[in-house]
């Protein structure tokens, strides 16, 4: 307090008095400096300059923080640690479309479709389809006959049956080879039972014949294979049966081969004297020709249809049944290809 009054005093006038005050005298004491007013009053300008110019700082500070809080959506009061490390930012990309639009080219495909018809009979309910190529036949010219074989027989085991459509494939697939015919044959027989439908005319009773369950497509049938020979023809045909609509149906695969006829001169031992040129002729591939013939058979359907009415054709008592043609030998089972 003392120090307060005495900083107030010399702070009061510029001037010490002329006089000392009366009644008392001041003892000598030592001159001790004291600040000078105007030093002191430059500090303290400067103090209050710095203390302006650091308020102005933070006022600034502030100002900024507030602004970029109101633009961040947060609140002064808000930490810096509530706001995402990472902002998520959306960036729409315009795509620019092509001028003309064109679908992409579809690559050509190596495997050519089989061009086929579909054929249909409906008054016994079966239909299948077959290659255009080959050459359907109906009614009396599905009756086909075999050269040097005679005429193909249905293979049931009572009369009754109807031969109603057979294709032919052409010599010209199978050019160059000892291909003479293949055929796709369908007969009806509405006079058998399940069981009979079972059993096949030939090879033999007395022969050892072997017959198989097998499915091809949709059906399943009973199958036999059996084999024709003349001079010059063979024939490998595979007969299967199905038993629908109260009636036996039989689909006949075939195929015809041909050997080279062989002169007669060569037959006698004499040399001809001119020899034919004639290109080597080598065996047909009978895988191929078989798969050809099971396609038609995989596309066989059979629906319920009412049969028109049909006469059995007279038979001799106690006549064997047996192909008048040729004589079929003793075949194994052959699985569909």
């Amino acid at each position: 307090m003392a120090h307060f009054t005495q900083l107030g005093l010399s702070a009061s006038s510029d001037k010490k008095p002329a006089t000392p005050p009366t009644g008392k005298t001041t003892p000598n004491t030592p001159n001790t400096p004291h600040p000078s007013p105007k030093k002191s009053s430059d500090k303290q300008k400067k103090a209050a300059l710095v203390g302006s110019l650091i308020a102005t700082s933070l006022l600034g500070v502030f100002v900024l923080e507030s602004g970029c809080s109101k633009e961040s959506g947060l609140t002064p009061n808000q930490s810096v640690a509530s706001q995402p490390l990472t902002p998520v930012v959306t960036t729409h990309i315009s795509t620019p479309t092509p001028v003309a639009s064109q679908p992409p080219a579809k690559k050509k495909s190596r495997q050519r479709k089989l061009s086929a018809s579909t054929y249909t009979n409906a008054a016994y309910g079966v239909s299948f389809r077959y290659p255009t190529y080959g050459s359907l036949k109906e009614d009396d010219e599905a009756n086909l006959e075999l050269d040097g074989l005679g005429p193909l027989e249905m293979n049931f085991v009572q009369p009754g049956g109807t031969t109603i459509s057979a294709v032919e494939l052409p010599r010209k697939l199978f050019a160059g080879t000892d291909f003479n015919t293949a055929f796709f044959n369908v007969s009806v027989n509405p006079k058998l039972t399940a069981a009979e439908c079972e059993q096949f005319a030939f090879p033999e009773k007395d022969e050892l014949e072997v017959t198989s369950r097998t499915k091809v497509g949709p059906t399943e049938f009973e199958a036999v294979e059996a084999y024709a020979e003349a001079e010059n023809n063979q024939a490998d045909v595979k007969f299967y049966h199905a038993f629908q609509n109260g009636s036996c149906y039989e689909f006949a695969l075939g195929l015809e081969t041909a050997s080279e006829e062989i002169p007669d001169e060569v037959k006698l031992g004499v040399e001809p004297a001119v020899k034919p040129a004639k290109p080597a002729i080598k065996p047909v591939d009978r895988n191929e020709v078989f798969r050809k013939l099971n396609w038609m058979l995989s596309t066989v359907k059979i629906q319920p249809a009412d049969f028109p009415a049909t006469t059995a054709p007279a038979m001799a008592t106690g006549a064997p049944i047996t192909p008048t043609s040729a004589e079929m030998n003793e075949a194994n089972i052959s699985e569909a290809h």
